[in-house]
Parts: structure tokens; C-alpha cells; sequence
């Protein structure tokens, strides 16, 4: 039998129309904000074109928490493959920009997810210097993740550094040469201000990034519905 819907609120109905950044009243979700399929897979992306009014005060924010040892939690592998410098709960950093886009990730979640509840089980920053990668994996306890580019730092000669790659054979358009053999990574264009939604379950992957300036990047991992217990493990 089909599972029955959910009966609680999500994080969404919570949400306020508008947040104050900086003297400037942004939306949570601007009046035409569409999005696009990626690749006919579970794959969404959009792009908001207010980035500049709120992007240098989400990227003190972001800076703020990585220093801040209530989100800066050290679980995380050593070395450039820890997939960057991290700070949780991008919901309690308390800044207005943070606001705006925790509130933005849970709009296109809510959205593409045809209406449904939907919480957040985990929301964090990334920071990539010189070097930093994250290496091919999945996200557990939740049904979509949601990837937001604050600054895509240096682009180098190579077009292909620092890029996230969804490399999974579930895509038909990864198995260009024989189905469900995954063997063409789709490298979506993600320049500032844009936000893209991916099922939790497609394997991906940051390739190594080369640049002076950091690449930042802010991620969620949505659920239908409320899960108990911490996402993220203990620290050693």
C-alpha cells in the first residue's frame, strides 16, 4: 500500500514572505521565479537575480561561522578531500542573508517536490581553497539536496576545476554510450546565484579546485518528513 502523506507542518510554512538584508527587502521567492529541468533527471535548477544585494553579506556570514565553534564542527576528513572547510546550521547563524537563503533552498524543495512538507536535516557551508575536492558519494537520511554557488572563486585554465559532477547510471543522459553505464559526468553551470536541487541518492562529486580565492558554497539536505536523531555523527 502506498505510504499515507504526511500530516505535519514542514519547515516551509514557517517561512516569511520577505527578509531585511542590508536595508533592502528581498523576497523569498521573487515574483517570476522559475526554474529548469536539468538533463531530464530529478535535477532542478534556478538562478536569482538579486545575488549582488545579498551575496557580501552572506559570505561574512559564511566567514563568521566557520570561525564560530558552534558550527564549525570538526567531523570531517583531513586534507583537501574533506570536501572544504565547513559550518553548520546555516539556519542559526542568526544573519539576515543566511535567513533569506535557508529560506530560499526550502521554497525550491517545497516547490519542486510538488507542494509537499518538507524539513531541513541538515544545512551547511563550504568553503574550498587551493586543492580541496570532495570525492564521489551520496547523501544519506534525505530525499533531495540542494546545492547553492555563493562564489565560484577563480576560473583557471582548466574549465573543469572545482566543478560538481553528477556521475550516476540512474541518468540517462551519463550513459551516452550504453545504458545504465554511468560513463559522462554532468557538470552543471552553476555561476553565482544559482541554486540546484538533485535527488539525495545521485552520486556526486567536486573535482579539485584550483584558485587563490575561495570557491563557497552553501548545502542542504531535505527530507519529507521529520527525522529523529542527528544527522551528522559524533566527533572522534
Amino acid at each position: 500500500m502506498p505510504e499515507p502523506p504526511p500530516t505535519e507542518a514542514g519547515d516551509e510554512s514557517g517561512l516569511p514572505a520577505s527578509v531585511s538584508v542590508d536595508g533592502a527587502d528581498l523576497r523569498v521567492w521573487p515574483e517570476g521565479q522559475g526554474t529548469a529541468i536539468v538533463a531530464d533527471a530529478q535535477i532542478a535548477t534556478t538562478r536569482f537575480a538579486d545575488h549582488a544585494q545579498y551575496h557580501p553579506a552572506l559570505a561574512a556570514a559564511v566567514l563568521a561561522a566557520t570561525h564560530d565553534p558552534r558550527f564549525a564542527l570538526a567531523i570531517n576528513m583531513p586534507g583537501h578531500a574533506a570536501c572544504g572547510t565547513k559550518a553548520y546550521d546555516v539556519q542559526r547563524w542568526g544573519a539576515p542573508a543566511a535567513t533569506l537563503i535557508h529560506a530560499r533552498a526550502l521554497q525550491l524543495a517545497h516547490r519542486s517536490l510538488a507542494g509537499s512538507p518538507v524539513f531541513a536535516d541538515d544545512a551547511w557551508a563550504n568553503v574550498y581553497h587551493d586543492g580541496d575536492y570532495c570525492l564521489p558519494h551520496s547523501h544519506f537520511r534525505s530525499d533531495v539536496s540542494i546545492v547553492y554557488m555563493l562564489d565560484p572563486g577563480d576560473v583557471g585554465d582548466d574549465p573543469y576545476a572545482g566543478r560538481l559532477c553528477i556521475n550516476d547510471p540512474r541518468i540517462a543522459w551519463c550513459c551516452n554510450v550504453e545504458p545504465g553505464r554511468a560513463t559522462r559526468p554532468l557538470m552543471p553551470a552553476m555561476p553565482a546565484g544559482t541554486m540546484l536541487l538533485f535527488a539525495s541518492s545521485y552520486l556526486h562529486s567536486v573535482s579539485p579546485y584550483r584558485g587563490s580565492r575561495p570557491r563557497v558554497t552553501l548545502s542542504w539536505n531535505i527530507t519529507r518528513r521529520r527525522l529523529p536523531g542527528s544527522p551528522r555523527p559524533a566527533a572522534a
